[in-house]
C-alpha cells in the first residue's frame, strides 16, 4: 500500500497538520479560497449517487481483466479485514496483515487503538479458497508488514518492530519481543514510514520509506544503511533488481546489488508514463475541483495514488510476462502493468500494457466498476501468480489531507460508510499448471520459481544450515545446472560464510553472463573482504573483458573490477556533528538538540537525516535559502504550509509535489526546537527560533487558513 497524501489511500506523503474544521477549516484544503472549495460541487456531473456496496460476488464481476488470465476471488470479509500485506509459510498458508484502524470515520476516530491483526488463513479442502482463519495476533497498533524468519516471524507495526513465536503449533502468538523501533513516523504521521521486509538475492530485507536493510542471523536482527526507497511496498526479481514506486509514478527499479551496473545511463528505471486508463469516473480524489484535473469522461489522467506492486520474474505466466511489473493504483480502481521491451539486460524501456475497452476506449491490465476495489498491496505467490490486497473501503485519504471538497462529496456519496472489509484475489493464466514445492531446501534453489528459490535460501542462510554446505557447493559448481539456481548456491554460501576462492573461479569461468558477472560480484566474499576485489582474480576479470561473444554488461563490469576494483558500495550515513560555535551558546545548544531529537521522528523520512532530501518527495534542507533566509517565512511555512513552484536558492524546483503540508498542529516549543535545528545543522548557521516567536506568528496570522505561495511571501 502506498498512501497518498494528495489523494489517496493508506499511507502516503508529506508531513501533518491537523486543525479543528469547525474554527480553520479542512485541513487538507489548498490555497484556494474556503467558499471555492465548499461550493464545488464538479463530482455531481459524473458521480452524482451514493457508491454502492457489492458483495464479494457481485464485486467480483466488476472487473475486466487483461485477455488470458482470469481474476479469483481468495478470501473475503468477515474471514479478513482491511488487508495491507500478504505472504504465505512454507505449508502454504496466507498470513495477512490487516490495518483495521485506518479512517473508521472521516474524523480519523480511534486511530490509535490496538485492534490490528495478523491472520492466519488456510484452505483446507484445497479448492483454492480460504476456509479457515486463526488470528495469529489482535492487539496490534497498525500492521505494516511480516516476514517469516528462523523460529518465528517478525511483524512490524506503528513504532516498533516485533519477533514472535507459536511455541505449540496452534497458529497463535505465544510469546513477543520487541526488537527495537520501527516505523517511528508513523505515529505522527501514518503515511510516511518503514515498510517491506522483502527478502532478496543479497539476503537482506529491504524496505520502503527507509534508509535501512535488515537480516537475520541466529536469532539476532542486523541493521545496515541502505539507499532509501520508495514509499509503501517493494518487490524483487530474479537478478536482484529492487523495485519500489511512489504515488505520482508507476515504478522505479535500480541494480545497486550489482553495482549499478544497470541502465546504463543514470542509477535506476522509472516508469515511462504517469497515464492512468480507469473503467469509471474517479471523482473522488482531493483536488478535482482545479481545472483540467479530471478529464471530459470523468477520469483522472495521471496516477497520484500508487501503491505497493509486484513483480512477475521466473513465475507462473511465462516467459511473455517475464519481467512484468504490475502496480496498484487503488485512487482509479486499477493495476497497471509494464512489460520490458527486450529481456534483462539489453533494455531500460518498458511499455505500458493498455487494453481496448468498447466503452472507455483503453483501460489497465485490471480496472474495476466498483470504488471500493482498492488495489494496495500485491505480492507473488508460491504458485508463481499474483495476489491482491484489496482495502476495500470508500474513504481512503487520511484525515490530515482531507480537502473540504472530499469530504463533503466522501459523506454525501456514502463512502464513509461499510468499513471493515477486505477481499483477498488472485490472477491465474487461463492455461495455469500447477508446480509442485521443493522436496528440500537444497532442491528448493533450483525450483523454477522464484518464490521458492528464494524461501530456501532464507530458511538455509538464516537457520545457518552448515550441514547443506557441501550440496550447495556442488550446486555452485554443477555446469548442468540452471544458471539462476547457480546463482542463488553463491549466494546462499555467502550468507553462510562459506564462499570459496574455487567456487568463484569456476563461476566467473562459466559461459552464462549472469553466472560470471555473480562471480565477480561475490569475489571479495570469497576472501572475506566484500568491498575490496581481490588482486589473485584480476587477471581472470581482464581475460573475461577482452573476450570475443561476451555480454557488453559483463565485459564492462569485468574490465571495471580489473582495473579498479569494484565501484563505491558506501551508504552514506550521516551523524550529527554539532559546530563548536554552538556548544558557546549553552540556550542554542540546548533547543538544537530538542529539535534534532524531534526532527528524526517527525521530519527525517523525507528531508532525511543529512537534510538533502528525497528525489520524487521532498527539497533539501541543508543550505537552502528557504531554511537559512527570513525566519519569519520559515516560521509561516511550518505553520501553515507552502504551496509550489517554488525556488530554492534562486533554481526552480523540479521533481518534488508541489505541497509542504502545514504543521500548525505542533505545539509552538517543537516547532521551534526543530526549526532551530535545521536553520543550524549541515552547514547551516541562521540563528536560535523561540516559542515566543512561534506564539507571535500565530496571533499575526490568525485569520490565514490557507498554504503560502512564494509570490506572497
Amino acid at each position: 500500500m502506498k498512501f497518498v497524501c494528495r489523494f489517496s489511500l493508506v499511507f502516503f506523503f508529506f508531513l501533518f497538520a491537523y486543525l479543528q474544521v469547525a474554527v480553520f477549516g479542512q485541513q487538507g484544503d489548498s490555497k484556494e479560497k474556503q467558499k471555492d472549495l465548499l461550493s464545488s460541487l464538479n463530482w455531481k456531473k459524473w458521480s452524482p449517487n451514493p457508491v454502492p456496496l457489492f458483495t464479494p460476488k457481485e464485486s467480483l464481476a466488476q472487473f475486466k481483466l487483461a485477455p488470458g488470465f482470469k481474476i479469483e476471488l481468495v478470501a473475503h470479509e468477515p474471514m479478513v479485514k482491511d488487508p495491507v500485506f500478504i505472504d504465505w509459510d512454507d505449508e502454504g498458508r496466507m498470513w495477512v496483515g490487516e490495518l483495521r484502524t485506518y479512517m473508521m470515520d472521516l474524523d480519523g476516530t480511534g486511530e490509535d487503538r490496538r485492534m490490528s491483526r495478523v491472520m492466519v488463513l488456510e484452505d483446507t479442502d484445497r479448492d483454492g479458497v480460504m476456509d479457515k482463519a486463526t488470528p495469529f495476533l489482535e492487539d496490534m497498533l497498525n500492521v505494516r508488514s511480516l516476514a517469516f524468519v528462523e523460529g518465528g516471524i517478525l511483524v512490524v507495526e506503528t513504532g516498533g518492530l516485533w519477533f514472535c513465536q507459536d511455541k505449540d503449533g496452534d497458529l497463535r502468538c505465544d510469546e513477543r519481543k520487541k526488537l527495537f523501533d520501527f516505523a517511528t513516523s508513523a505515529t505522527d504521521n501514518i503515511e510516511h514510514a518503514e515498510n517491506g521486509l522483502h527478502f532478496t538475492l543479497d539476503n537482506w530485507m529491504y524496505n520502503s520509506k527507509s534508509s535501512r536493510k535488515l537480516a537475520w542471523r541466529r536469532g539476532n536482527l542486523i541493521e545496515m544503511p541502505a539507499k532509501a526507497r520508495g514509499q509503501w511496498g517493494m518487490g524483487s526479481d530474479a537478478y536482484g533488481r529492487l523495485f519500489f514506486n511512489h504515488n505520482g509514478q508507476w515504478f522505479e527499479t535500480d541494480w545497486a546489488m550489482y553495482d549499478r551496473q544497470w541502465p546504463l545511463k543514470g542509477d535506476s528505471v522509472k516508469a515511462p508514463t504517469n497515464r492512468v486508463y480507469a473503467i469509471r469516473p474517479n471523482t473522488a480524489l482531493n483536488r478535482n475541483y482545479r481545472p483540467g484535473r479530471i478529464l471530459e469522461d470523468g477520469r483522472v489522467a495521471s496516477v497520484t495514488s500508487i501503491s505497493g506492486l509486484a513483480v512477475h520474474s521466473h513465475g507462473a505466466y511465462g516467459e511473455e510476462w517475464e519481467g512484468a511489473i504490475f502496480s496498484m493504483s487503488p485512487g482509479t480502481n486499477t493495476i497497471g502493468a509494464f512489460l520490458p521491451e527486450e529481456p534483462f539486460p539489453y533494455s531500460d524501456q518498458y511499455n505500458h500494457q493498455l487494453y481496448t475497452d468498447l466503452v472507455w476506449k483503453e483501460r489497465e491490465f485490471l480496472a474495476s466498476t466498483d470504488e471500493r476495489f482498492r488495489p494496495v498491496n500485491a505480492s507473488m505467490g508460491p504458485d508463481g501468480c499474483l495476489y491482491i490486497a484489496d482495502f476495500h473501503r470508500g474513504v481512503i485519504q487520511h484525515k490530515r489531507f482531507l480537502t473540504t471538497y472530499l469530504r463533503h462529496q466522501s459523506a454525501e456519496r456514502e463512502l464513509d460508510k461499510h468499513i471493515g472489509l477486505g477481499r483477498i484475489y488472485r490472477i491465474v493464466p487461463e492455461n495455469h499448471k500447477p508446480v509442485p514445492p521443493p522436496a528440500d531446501l537444497v532442491s528448493g534453489l533450483s525450483h523454477p520459481y522464484l518464490w521458492w528459490r528464494l524461501r530456501s535460501q532464507k530458511r538455509i542462510v538464516e537457520g545457518d544450515r552448515q550441514d547443506l554446505v557441501t550440496d550447495v557447493e556442488n550446486l555452485a559448481e554443477n555446469k548442468k545446472a540452471k544458471p539462476h539456481a547457480r546463482v542463488h548456491a553463491m549466494w546462499t554460501l555467502v550468507g553462510l560464510g562459506q564462499l570459496k576462492e574455487e567456487n568463484i573461479r569456476s563461476a566467473i569461468e562459466d559461459e552464462h553472463w549472469f553466472v560470471s558477472m555473480t562471480g565477480l560480484r561475490l569475489a571479495g566474499e570469497s576472501k572475506g573482504v566484500a568491498d575490496f576485489f581481490p588482486d589473485e582474480f584480476k587477471e581472470l576479470a581482464e581475460k573475461i573483458s577482452g573476450r570475443k561473444k561476451v555480454s557488453s554488461f559483463l565485459a564492462s563490469y569485468a574490465g571495471i573490477v580489473s582495473q579498479s576494483g569494484y565501484p563505491s558500495r558506501a551508504i552514506t550515513t550521516y551523524k550529527d556533528k554539532e559546530a563548536d560555535w554552538l556548544k558557546k551558546d549553552k540556550s542554542l545548544l540546548s533547543l538544537y538538540r530538542k529539535g534534532r531529537e524531534q526532527y528524526s521522528v517527525s521530519c527525517g523520512a523525507c528531508h532525511q537525516a543529512d537534510g538533502k532530501g528525497l528525489p520524487n518527495m521532498a527539497p533539501t534542507l541543508a543550505k537552502s535559502d528557504w531554511v537559512t533566509g527570513d525566519a519569519n517565512r520559515l516560521i509561516g511555512v511550518a505553520v501553515h504550509g507552502l504551496m509550489g513552484p517554488i525556488k530554492v536558492n534562486g533554481k526552480e524546483l523540479k521533481g518534488i509535489p508541489s505541497v509542504m503540508p502545514a504543521h500548525g498542529f505542533m505545539k509552538d516549543d517543537q516547532l521551534a526546537s526543530i526549526l532551530t535545528y535545521v536553520r543550524n545543522a549541515w552547514g547551516n548557521r541562521s540563528g536560535l527560533i523561540s516559542a515566543t516567536d512561534i506564539s507571535a506568528y500565530r496571533k499575526s496570522e490568525s485569520a490565514r487558513v490557507t498554504p503560502w505561495t512564494e509570490a506572497e511571501f
